[in-house]
């Protein structure tokens, strides 16, 4: 399991979000997910990685209700307890 730090969790997620084809040099906490183009499906993967590479028990739905990249961040990091 990878080191679970702030730092640690938000570098996984924007190297996933790269993968996805996502344009990580627009991503900021105020920045809406729709227009990075995150779609549920880019959402229920990354849980799958968050879970895999930290242990982080999280499921797409729990990321409704966030529009922006600093929402989803709250929501992984308040499911990761750092």
């Amino acid at each position: 399991m990878a080191e679970l730090t702030r730092e640690a969790v938000e570098a996984r997620i924007e190297r996933a979000l790269a993968a996805f084809d996502v344009d990580t040099s627009q991503l900021a906490p105020d920045a809406e997910m729709e227009a990075l183009d995150i779609d549920s499906l880019d959402i229920v993967e990354l849980s799958q990685i968050l879970h895999d590479d930290f242990e982080i028990d999280i499921k797409p739905q729990d990321f409704g209700g966030a529009t922006t990249y600093g929402d989803a961040l709250d929501v992984v990091f308040r499911r990761a307890g750092i």
